[in-house]
C-alpha cells in the first residue's frame, strides 16, 4: 500500500479522472479515496491547508494504515527558485521549515538520495521538466515575489508548500519511506492572486473573497491566470504521478 497525500481536492482532480477503478477510502476522520493500479495499492489521503492539519492528518493514517511501503507528498507548490517555470516537477530532496524570525532554518528532514536519483529517472524518462532541491514548508502562503525571495535566501530552498515537512515529520517519526514531489503553479517573480480566498480544505470563502475584492479590486484581475497556471500544474502533476505508478506497477 501507498499513501498519497495531497493538499485540497482540486490538486489531484486530473489524476482522479483517469482513474477507472476508484472507490471510497472509508477511514473514520480521513478523506480521500482508494485505488487500484496494476498490482498496486493506492490510499490518497486529503491533509487540507497548512503544516498542522497535515500533521494530524499523518497521524491518523498512519494509525489507519500502519505499514504504507512508500509516502508520498504530492500537490501544488510555490517557486522560490527563478529557474523554475510553472508545471516543472521539484523533487525534494530535504525538507525544511525556519524558524519564526526567519533568522535560520528550524529543521531539516532528509530523504535519502537513491529515493530522489530514482524518482528522477522516473520523471526524466517520461519527459518531464524536474528539478531537484530543498522544499520549504511554511504556515502561510508567500503571496508576493518579494517573499519568496526573502525565503529562498532565509532557507535554501527551491520551492514552497504549506504541508510537505510536517507530514515528513510524521513519517520520519514513524519510521517510513516518504518522498515529496510538487509541480510549480506560481513562478518566483510572481504575485499570488488570492491568497486569502480559501479555507484550510482549499474550498473559496466566499465572505473573505468579496471583503478581498472590495478593498482590493485588483486582484480579481490575477485570478484568471492562477487558475490557468493551476490547471498546468495539476496536469503535470497527473502525468508525474501516472509515470510514477506505472513504474511502481
Amino acid at each position: 500500500m501507498i499513501l498519497l497525500f495531497y493538499a485540497f481536492r482540486m490538486e489531484l482532480t486530473p489524476f482522479r479522472r483517469r482513474l477507472e477503478r476508484r472507490r471510497p477510502l472509508e477511514l473514520d476522520g480521513l478523506r480521500g479515496f482508494r485505488t487500484r493500479i496494476g498490482n498496486l495499492e493506492l490510499a490518497a489521503i486529503a491533509t487540507g491547508i497548512g503544516p498542522r492539519q497535515a500533521a494530524q492528518t499523518a497521524q491518523r493514517a498512519f494509525k489507519a494504515i500502519p505499514n504504507p511501503t512508500l509516502v508520498i507528498s504530492a500537490g501544488v507548490a510555490g517557486a522560490l527558485s527563478p529557474g523554475l517555470a510553472v508545471g516543472d516537477v521539484v523533487i525534494a530532496d530535504r525538507l525544511v521549515t525556519v524558524r519564526a524570525d526567519g533568522a535560520a532554518p528550524e529543521r531539516v528532514i532528509a530523504v535519502p538520495p537513491e529515493r530522489v536519483e530514482e524518482l528522477g529517472a522516473i520523471l526524466l524518462e517520461a519527459g518531464l521538466a524536474v528539478s531537484t532541491g530543498a522544499m520549504l514548508t511554511t504556515n502561510h502562503i508567500l503571496a508576493t515575489s518579494a517573499a519568496k525571495r526573502q525565503a529562498r535566501e532565509q532557507s535554501g530552498a527551491i520551492a514552497v508548500d504549506m504541508e510537505s515537512a510536517s507530514i515528513a515529520a510524521e513519517a520520519a517519526s514513524a519510521g517510513l519511506p516518504m518522498v515529496c514531489m510538487r509541480t510549480v503553479m506560481d513562478g518566483a517573480d510572481e504575485d499570488l492572486a488570492a491568497a486569502g480566498f480559501t479555507t484550510s480544505e482549499g474550498r473559496v470563502d466566499a465572505l473573505t473573497a468579496m471583503r478581498t475584492i472590495a478593498t482590493r479590486p485588483r486582484e480579481i484581475l490575477r485570478i484568471p491566470r492562477m487558475m490557468y497556471n493551476l490547471s498546468i500544474a495539476t496536469r503535470s502533476l497527473a502525468n508525474a504521478l501516472d509515470a510514477v505508478f506505472q513504474a511502481a506497477a
